[in-house]
């Protein structure tokens, strides 16, 4: 039997080429949506950290300023931080929520931002409850949301 002269691939080269072309194609479109998702947990990661500072900041400001100001003291009526919507003096004892903190960022939706503030005597005293106004502060932070 003759073989025609005619140039071409045989159905085997064609499959061959096939699969290593899918093979390829999907190792490289594997790094590219990995190197996505990356950047998504990334850009949360660095707005989860802004809001932290940001809240720490504003917390360092009642700690700091002089307690006659009306705008920070807890006897005050302004003596309130615009992010806690319980209208509490932002360092009284308990948990405040702070996840308006979280508007406009990629963490904005399911993610939820906590403090909780414990009074305890570090040689000033305490003062009266509920705000305990002379006594040291300690606040842990916590925030949370969806990879």
């Amino acid at each position: 039997m003759k073989t025609r002269g005619r140039p071409g691939q045989t159905l085997v080269e064609v499959v061959m080429a096939t699969v290593i072309a899918a093979m390829t194609a999907s190792a490289v479109f594997s790094v590219v949506l990995s190197s996505f998702v990356a950047d998504a947990r990334a850009d949360k990661r660095d707005a989860a950290a802004m809001a932290l500072r940001q809240a720490q900041q504003a917390l360092k400001v009642y700690v700091s300023v002089a307690p006659s100001d009306p705008n920070y003291s807890p006897g005050a009526v302004p003596g309130r931080w615009a992010a806690d919507p319980s209208g509490q003096w932002a360092l009284r004892n308990g948990n405040h929520t702070i996840t308006s903190l979280l508007a406009d960022t990629p963490i904005e939706n399911g993610g939820s931002f906590t403090y909780n503030v414990a009074s305890y005597d570090c040689g000033f005293g305490l003062g009266s409850p509920p705000d305990y106004p002379l006594a040291c502060k300690r606040v842990t932070f916590q925030l949370s949301y969806t990879d």
